[in-house]
């Protein structure tokens, strides 16, 4: 304040001294002790509103300070309570789907697995190096193991067409499902396109297929993404194609399940839990007789990796109920369990729910669930992982779909009771089964 009231007399004096005239003189010292007194009630006010500030931020800070800290308190009040839940869980008898659910994103998963194995390979059979035993390709490729993996995986590589070797074409109801890897994309590297093509004859490359589906995805730098789904050829009667377009950059560089539903002229295909493809009339004039798998720009020297791994075919034929009041059983190869484990995946969700309306619909079905396994390992090992599983089922039924405890029973048979030969591949893949039997 003294600095600008100096300053300001300072120019009074020199603006005085250079005009001679009294009246000019009277007007200035006037004028600029109107703008003196301005100066100094500004002064003020800006003081006052630092000092407002000041406090407002102390304010503010602890208001934000305490929804931090409440934040905190609460995200650890309810830490506390999920566990407590967790431990004090009550067994749910309402007939309804528990709020937890150990499925997540998977709740809404529909797809079912067909009931009649045409096809299994997990590639167990194969030496490594090798091109399997049990596809065809006008390519290469080979028989590979990978980081973070206990199987085997057919390496994809190129522009290159694979096709399972199968006696019959495919039927007017199947399922295929397999998990599908990549890795090696990204910033700076060229993208790859894969391709699931439904074939009206047998060939090992699209163009040269006539008829065809197809679903298109590309490997980029911008994620995994799901590009269209058409048909084409001379005998198509409706041209069908869709534009997806979806993203999913988590998936790129990861492991996904491919699930596929063909009933007759319907194509239904999800990545993991996601259903991207219904479409109800692409299926024409015998397109999806055969199953090929097709990949364009899979470049090893640029680091790319596309594999799959799992691969299964299977024909749906009757549906649960119709099974069971005809033979008053029935068995799935459709609920998939960690490898030497009870722990039962996600994509089992849909065939679970599926035993759970069935249930749900007729309250006088009691089942008795039987684990069953192929011949791998111990007698006895084998005994105790059937029995667990068969367990892990009842518990899910109950506690995750809400099935009453009492209308459930569980045993194992371990691999006394093989359906199929345990020599092969799709004979080991048939007999690790889960039973439903009537009571």
């Amino acid at each position: 304040m003294k600095t600008i009231k100096l300053g300001l007399r300072i120019s009074i004096f020199l603006l005085i001294f250079s005009f001679g005239n009294s009246l000019c003189h009277a007007q200035i010292l006037k004028r600029l002790g109107k703008r003196v007194e301005r100066a100094a009630e500004e002064a003020v006010i800006r003081k006052s509103e630092q000092k407002v500030y000041r406090e407002t931020g102390k304010v503010m800070d602890t208001i934000l300070d305490g929804k931090k800290g409440n934040k905190k308190k609460n995200k650890e009040n309810n830490s506390t309570q999920q566990k407590e839940n967790e431990v004090n869980e009550p067994q749910n008898t309402s007939g309804k789907p528990t709020e937890r659910n150990a499925f997540g994103v998977y709740s809404d998963f529909t797809f079912v697995p067909g009931n009649k194995l045409l096809f299994y390979d997990d590639f167990a059979a194969d030496a490594l190096g090798d091109f399997p035993a049990l596809w065809e390709t006008n390519g290469s490729g080979e028989v590979v193991n990978i980081s973070n993996s206990d199987v085997k995986w057919l390496s994809l590589v190129r522009r290159s067409g694979y096709t399972p070797t199968m006696e019959n074409t495919l039927p007017e109801n199947y399922t295929i499902e397999f998990d599908l890897t990549n890795n090696g994309y990204g910033a700076g590297r060229p993208g790859s396109k894969i391709y699931f093509a439904f074939l009206t004859k047998k060939s090992y490359s699209m163009g040269s297929a006539g008829t065809i589906a197809d679903l298109e995805i590309l490997l980029s730098h911008n994620g995994f993404s799901v590009r269209k789904v058409e048909n084409f050829g001379g005998d198509v009667e409706v041209k069908v194609g869709n534009r997806i377009d979806r993203v999913i950059k988590e998936y790129l560089n990861e492991t996904v399940h491919v699930s596929i539903a063909v009933n007759k002229k319907r194509l239904r295909i999800w990545i993991n839990e996601e259903k991207l493809v219904d479409s109800p009339n692409i299926i024409q004039a015998d397109i999806g007789r055969y199953f090929l798998i097709q990949v364009m720009d899979v470049l090893p020297e640029e680091g790319h990796f596309v594999g799959v791994s799992n691969f299964k075919i299977a024909e749906s034929t009757e549906d649960l109920r119709s099974l069971l009041l005809k033979d008053g059983k029935f068995s799935t190869t459709g609920i998939y369990f960690d490898t030497a484990k009870s722990t039962v995946k996600k994509e089992s969700y849909g065939i679970l729910l599926d035993i759970a309306n069935l249930l749900r619909d007729d309250d006088s079905i009691s089942l008795q669930i039987i684990g069953h396994t192929d011949n791998k390992g111990e007698v006895s090992y084998n005994q105790t992982l059937s029995e667990n599983r068969a367990a892990t089922v009842k518990q899910l039924l109950i506690q995750e779909f809400g099935i009453r405890e009492d209308r459930l029973q569980s045993m194992g048979k371990g691999e006394s009771e093989a359906v199929d030969d345990n020599s092969t591949e799709k004979g080991r893949a048939n007999n690790r089964r889960v039973e439903f039997v009537k009571l």
